[in-house]
């Protein structure tokens, strides 16, 4: 049985070489998702908008675990994959929801277990981009993914807020350098748990 470890010094160092190596790369792709998905939050109180922020954060959602995922496995994405992956559209954004009423139902319970249930599915749209899952199959794969190891990840959850309120500080521009660092981080967090068991919807396309 494989063992589940976080190693969230290691992880953010992989997150901080990794960006070094490839600066203005995952600068530029930082720049573009962390602009574009901040546009319609300028409408303030205008729902319209409010809703069409979902719709875009979903759309370059895909694109940007694609473009994390292949890089860290050496495959190097070029800057329109951000914008061109529309294949898991519906179940990011769809997924998404169902993770936002899990997780304010938890909240509504005195919190702790809303806590605990955005650690245990967090890697539900990783899942759904990364093996091509249905929403409830990724949804299990996260639960099995993260059992035993909600307090490594909430620690890691707190060092990367602790990196973004870093680069906030830094007049505001640290935030694109922060970005990429946790999100490389993340990337390297979920490679290095076992991988979930086959669910019958994979299963049935190997």
């Amino acid at each position: 049985m494989e063992t589940k470890t976080v190693d969230v010094g290691k992880a953010f160092r992989y997150g901080w070489e990794t960006l070094k190596k490839d600066f203005w790369y995952f600068i530029g792709i930082s720049v573009l998702y962390v602009v574009i998905t901040s546009v319609p939050n300028a409408g303030d109180n205008d729902s319209g908008l409010g809703i069409l922020g979902i719709f875009i954060g979903a759309w370059l959602t895909g694109g940007l675990y694609r473009i994390l995922l292949d890089y860290h496995v050496g495959k190097k994405q070029e800057f329109t994959v951000l914008f061109t992956q529309l294949k898991h559209f519906w179940r990011i954004l769809l997924g998404t929801l169902l993770l936002l009423l899990i997780i304010a139902g938890g909240l509504i319970l005195l919190i702790v277990p809303g806590i605990i249930w955005a650690l245990k599915y967090q890697f539900t749209i990783m899942l759904i981009v990364d093996k091509d899952m249905q929403i409830m199959d990724a949804l299990r794969a996260s639960g099995e993914m993260t059992k035993g190891i909600k307090w490594p990840l909430f620690v890691f959850g707190l060092a990367a807020l602790g990196a973004l309120a870093l680069g906030l500080i830094a007049l505001g521009v640290g935030v694109f350098v922060a970005v990429p660092v946790i999100w490389l981080a993340y990337v390297y967090v979920y490679r290095n748990l076992p991988s979930p068991s086959a669910t019958p919807a994979v299963a049935a396309k190997s």
